[in-house]
């Protein structure tokens, strides 16, 4: 069997056999070289070639020049070891780097500098936390996403109800932001087909994870593993759980809202969210990833349906308050109709505690820059609002507010990935050292006092 497998070294085509002989004869000649420069005899109608030349140009033998010549094949074999290596190991590379354009030494650096990273889970759903794991994927490469499963809508909702598993939605947009190369295989995964048939709504990506779910006979674990080997995903994307959940929201006048896709259309204030079956089993990597953390972060995203609905999952709340790691939550940028119509800052982390219990964060991350006018004009005509940063009330709970710039100008109502990851990562070296404390005084000098 390892015979078998030598050979396949051998196989036309590969481009690799050139090399191994170039690197084959530098061996050769250097152990001729060493042979000549040490006069080991054994090579002695070689040595007398080279002393009956000596003695032709000098009229006596010299037994320098042997060494000299020794030395000089010496090198030529050296060089022909380095160059047929220095081939063999580009050859190789080249056949299973992810670009054939990038540079070896920049993406071996690249790769050794994302697995020193920081140990971070983000918790959440929705494109906010896809844009999250965009900004952060570029590092660090020891990220866990742990997804909420409980979309009802769309065409998660319709996979999820005719297989009877987890909606595959927000957990193909997470594999798509970690990927390290999106492109083609983005637009691919957030395809969606027309026309009247069956498939008309799906999406490729849902399909995709689907179709691996039943491969895997509904291990959706092994189907995510799957995905992310394709797919070269940098860290993980976990469900919270791998039951069949249903959210259910207690409204302030007393009605039960049953669906994640019908609470936000309610048209009332939330009191308290509810999962059925009451605290469904967590996925064990999932408190694995919350345990070994040096940060935890919620957000950002839908409060009630897309973050909220992961403390609902038994021992997730627990796990993540008995945790060291720093917990921070990030706040949105615009209030969303619906869910949290009217709330402030300090409404958002409440809430966070009301359903993950004290501790749960310990600070909050919030945009302070400047929106458009016209922007915030046209949300509010949908009822959407910025949201207020009464950052007081939050100081009193103990628990300290950051703000930064975290929004660009072209899309100012959402995270910007590339800002929002530089801003974690500064606030997390800052956390985790003391040689760049001004750092995190930066951004702390911009909070009210």
């Amino acid at each position: 069997m390892l015979r078998k497998r030598w050979f396949r070294w051998l196989i036309p085509g590969l481009n690799i056999k050139r090399w191994l002989a170039l690197f084959s004869c530098g061996v050769g000649l250097l152990i001729i070289g060493i042979s000549l420069m040490f006069n080991y005899q054994w090579l002695a109608v070689l040595e007398d070639v080279v002393l009956a030349f000596s003695y032709n140009m000098t009229g006596f033998y010299n037994y320098n020049v042997l060494i000299a010549v020794g030395a000089v094949i010496l090198s030529i074999g050296a060089v022909l070891m380095l160059i047929g290596t220095s081939k063999v190991i580009k050859t190789i590379i080249r056949a299973v780097l992810p670009n054939p354009d990038s540079k070896v030494s920049d993406i071996i650096f690249q790769n050794i500098r994302l697995d020193k990273g920081p140990k971070i889970v983000v918790i959440g759903g929705g494109t906010g936390l896809s844009n999250l794991l965009r900004g952060l994927k570029t590092h660090t490469s020891n990220l866990s996403a742990i997804v909420t499963v409980a979309d009802d809508g769309g065409s998660s909702g319709r996979l999820r109800e005719d297989f009877k598993m987890i909606a595959p939605g927000d957990l193909r947009n997470c594999l798509v932001a970690l990927a390290e190369q999106e492109g083609v295989m983005e637009n691919l995964f957030r395809y969606r087909f027309e026309g009247e048939n069956e498939l008309s709504g799906h999406s490729f990506g849902n399909l995709f994870i689907t179709a691996l779910a039943q491969v895997y006979d509904g291990d959706v674990e092994e189907a995510l593993e799957a995905a992310s080997k394709l797919l070269r995903v940098r860290g993980r994307v976990i469900p919270s759980s791998t039951e069949f959940i249903k959210l259910v929201a207690e409204m302030t006048d007393g009605t039960i809202v049953e669906g994640e896709s019908n609470i936000p259309n309610s048209g009332k204030r939330i009191r308290h969210m509810y999962s059925e079956p009451a605290q469904p089993k967590p996925e064990g990597a999932a408190l694995r990833a919350i345990d070994e953390a040096d940060v935890i972060i919620f957000g950002p995203g839908s409060l009630y349906t897309s973050i909220i609905p992961n403390l609902l999952t038994d021992k997730i709340a627990s796990h993540v308050r008995a945790s060291k790691a720093n917990k921070i939550y990030i706040a949105n940028v615009m209030t969303q109709p619906g869910e949290t119509t009217d709330y402030t800052l300090s409404d958002h982390v409440e809430a966070l505690i009301a359903h993950g219990g004290e501790g749960i964060v310990d600070t909050v991350l919030a945009n302070d820059g400047p929106l458009p006018i016209q922007m915030v004009e046209q949300y509010s005509a949908v009822g959407s609002e910025p949201v207020a940063l009464d950052t007081k009330k939050l100081q009193a709970k103990g628990i300290r507010t950051i703000r930064a710039t975290l929004i660009s100008p072209k899309k100012p109502a959402v995270h910007d990935p590339e800002r929002l990851g530089k801003v974690i990562m500064d606030i997390v070296h800052a956390m985790q050292s003391d040689t760049e404390p001004h750092i995190l005084e930066y951004y702390l000098q911009r909070d009210d006092h």
